[in-house]
């Protein structure tokens, strides 16, 4: 049951700091660089076109507007405060709601020289439900990624990164009395580290990396008081990444990817290694559409024998749409391995899985003062030692409202729907967060 006194003294520190930050002075500029996600290579494959405009480009920022200069380093800053409602804070079918403060705190550095720039980055979201006497600690990530041009047309890149987050249980509520019986979600950090070099002959280009990264978890308990072993999912996955690509034309690419990979856990059962070879063709702007998609097969082999070997199609891409000058909608489709806390046994490490995810994102920007954006996200699940199936549906926006130059106000929703074939898994989520950011 959520404390009233507590929410009541929460939703007044949400508009307390929302008239407090009014009053800040003078805005900042927006042209901080965003954090980069985990990648191997330096650019996505792209078409002629675009790697003509990059490599004859000038990337380096044109001022130090918006910015606080420290040498030759350029750092931004951005924070959020604000208050955050989740109904089902324990992802379980045994709902529990909770309500309390938000704190996203986010740090760009960069140092771009034209022939060596560096990105050091911080991004993090941490959330206080009192009534639980809980902190969450959800997708926080420091790192930092170096680009060296050798030549304008051989490229070095690297990234090392780690993120301390929460990731739910996928284990079955045994006691389906409402209320009383759920797993609390697993707190884990991984760390992720990367590193390539890209090089083009005329119209052909070619490139090879690899990255590695690890997981370690920490044990959790249901409200019983039970600790559940998570430490079997701790380890690796290593992977060796190539590229080989040709410009059919300056606007039309096509291109081989072949992988490999091998991955290592402290429960062995969760051990395998294989590869994937996928090919596909890609556009610039045609018209309102630009967009990729490829295809081809992936081979995974288990140490567990009750796992069969994995050999199957793989596929996916991505398209946007621009209709209007000021909307644009990108829809894609991807294939992930993972690993779960799920068991078709009891007391026995979880299972390997495989992760179908479709997304459709859209961005309006038509007035100066107003930002608007939606996601949907379709997750589909397959546990590879058992016959369960999840389907993870998210529905989401979030808008925006700079009320003055400085400071802005943030209004984020998402719905999401979890159902399976397993009996006491299905569960739904509302989650909503109100908030106040400023650049400093």
């Amino acid at each position: 049951m959520i404390d009233c006194k507590s929410k009541h003294l929460s939703i007044g520190l949400v508009f307390s700091t929302l008239a407090l930050w009014a009053s800040c002075g003078e805005a900042l500029s927006q042209s901080a660089p965003p954090p980069p996600v985990r990648q191997v290579f330096y650019s996505s494959v792209e078409p002629l076109v675009d790697t003509i405009a990059r490599v004859e480009g000038d990337h380096r920022p044109k001022t130090a507007d918006g910015a606080f200069q420290a040498l030759d380093w350029l750092i931004y800053g951005n924070v959020s405060l604000g208050g955050a409602y989740d109904s089902n804070v324990y992802a379980s079918p045994n709902q529990q709601t909770a309500f309390g403060p938000r704190f996203q705190p986010s740090i760009v550095a960069l140092r771009d020289t034209g022939i060596q720039r560096t990105i050091v980055y911080g991004v993090g979201d941490i959330r206080y439900y009192p009534e639980l006497g809980r902190t969450d600690v959800v997708n926080t990530t420091a790192g930092v990624a170096h680009v060296w041009e050798i030549q304008r047309d051989l490229v070095f890149r690297t990234q090392f990164e780690a993120t301390r987050g929460l990731q739910d249980s996928n284990l079955i509520s045994t006691v389906n009395v409402p209320g009383l019986h759920f797993t609390q979600p697993i707190k884990y950090t991984s760390l992720f580290g990367s590193t390539s070099i890209e090089k083009s002959f005329g119209p052909f280009f070619t490139a090879i990396g690899g990255s590695v990264t690890g997981n370690f978890y920490e044990d959790t308990k249901d409200s019983l008081g039970i600790v559940i072993n998570e430490t079997f999912q701790n380890g690796t996955r290593a992977t060796l990444n190539g590229r080989f690509g040709y410009n059919i034309s300056p606007i039309v690419y096509t291109f081989v990817e072949p992988s490999g990979n091998v991955g290592q856990f402290q429960g062995s059962n969760l051990d395998s290694h294989g590869y994937q070879v996928v090919g596909g063709l890609g556009t610039a702007r045609i018209s309102l559409f630009n967009g990729e998609i490829y295809a081809g097969a992936l081979t995974e082999y288990f140490n567990d024998p009750a796992t069969p070997t994995l050999t199957r199609p793989v596929y996916g891409g991505r398209i946007s749409w621009y209709p209007t000058r000021f909307l644009t909608v990108t829809g894609s489709f991807d294939q992930t391995l993972g690993t779960s806390d799920f068991s078709r046994t009891v007391f026995t490490p979880g299972s390997a899985t495989i992760v179908d995810r479709s997304k459709l994102l859209a961005s309006w920007g038509i007035l100066r003062d107003v930002t608007l954006e939606a996601n949907v996200q379709f997750q589909h699940y397959r546990y590879l030692d058992s016959n369960r199936l999840d389907d993870f549906s998210v529905f989401g926006f979030k808008t925006t409202y700079m009320w003055t130059e400085r400071l802005g106000i943030t209004l984020d929703y998402s719905y999401g729907i979890l159902t399976s074939n397993t009996p006491g898994v299905a569960y739904n989520r509302n989650f909503v967060s109100l908030g106040a950011s400023s650049r400093f």
